[in-house]
C-alpha cells in the first residue's frame, strides 16, 4: 500500500514538472526590446568661472587624495601601536597576576606561622607556673615571629617588585578627510528648435 502511494506521488511530481517546466521555457523565448541608441548632445562650453571652479575642484581632489594616503598611513600606525599596547597589557596582566599570587602565598604562610606561634605561646602561658616560664613563652613567641618575618621578607625580595604597567600610546585617533564637492555647471537657457 505504501509502495503504491510512493509511486503515485512520484508520477504526480514528474507530470507537474513537465507541465510547468514548459511554461517557464515559453516565457524565455520572448524577445526583449533592444535598447534604442540615444544621441548625445555636444557638451556646452564652460564659462571662465566654471572652468576656475573645476580647476579648484581638481586641486582640492588632489589634496584630498594626499590626505587620504596620509590618513591610511596614520590609521595603520595607530592600529599597530594599539595592537602592541594590547599585547603588552596581556603579558603584564599575566605576569602581574602570577607575582600577586606568589606574594599572597608568602603572606599566608607568614600568617599561619604567627598563628601557630600564638597557639604555642597560649598553651605555654597556661602551663607556666612562674614568671620566668611566662617570660620564656613570650620570648619564644617573639623569636618565632621574628624568624617568620625574616623568612617572609627574604621570599618577597626573591619575588621582586611588581612589573610596571605599560603606558598607553599617546597617538591621536586619525580623522578621515572630507571629500570636496564637485562643482556643477550653471544651467543655461536652451531655445527650442522651430
Amino acid at each position: 500500500m505504501i509502495n503504491k502511494a510512493i509511486k503515485t506521488a512520484a508520477a504526480v511530481v514528474a507530470s507537474a514538472a513537465l507541465v510547468f517546466g514548459g511554461v517557464t521555457t515559453s516565457f524565455a523565448t520572448e524577445a526583449t526590446p533592444a535598447p534604442t541608441p540615444t544621441s548625445s548632445a555636444p557638451a556646452p562650453k564652460l564659462t571662465k568661472e566654471e572652468r576656475a571652479a573645476l580647476k579648484a575642484y581638481r586641486e582640492a581632489l588632489g589634496k584630498f587624495r594626499e590626505a587620504m594616503t596620509k590618513f591610511s598611513a596614520d590609521k595603520a600606525a595607530f592600529r599597530n601601536a594599539m595592537g602592541s599596547y594590547q599585547t603588552a597589557m596581556k603579558e603584564w596582566a599575566t605576569t602581574n597576576a602570577t607575582q600577586i599570587a606568589a606574594v599572597r602565598a608568602v603572606q599566608t604562610t607568614f600568617r599561619q606561622a604567627v598563628s601557630a606561634a600564638g597557639e604555642v605561646r597560649k598553651t605555654a602561658l597556661a602551663a607556666a607556673k612562674t614568671a620566668a616560664e611566662r617570660q620564656a613563652a613570650r620570648d619564644a613567641f617573639t623569636a618565632t615571629v621574628a624568624s617568620a618575618r625574616a623568612t617572609m621578607n627574604a621570599a618577597l625580595a626573591a619575588i621582586g617588585p611588581l612589573p610596571a604597567k605599560p603606558v598607553k600610546p599617546e597617538l591621536p585617533k586619525p580623522t578621515k578627510p572630507v571629500k570636496p564637492v564637485k562643482p556643477t555647471p550653471a544651467p543655461t537657457a536652451t531655445v527650442p528648435a522651430p
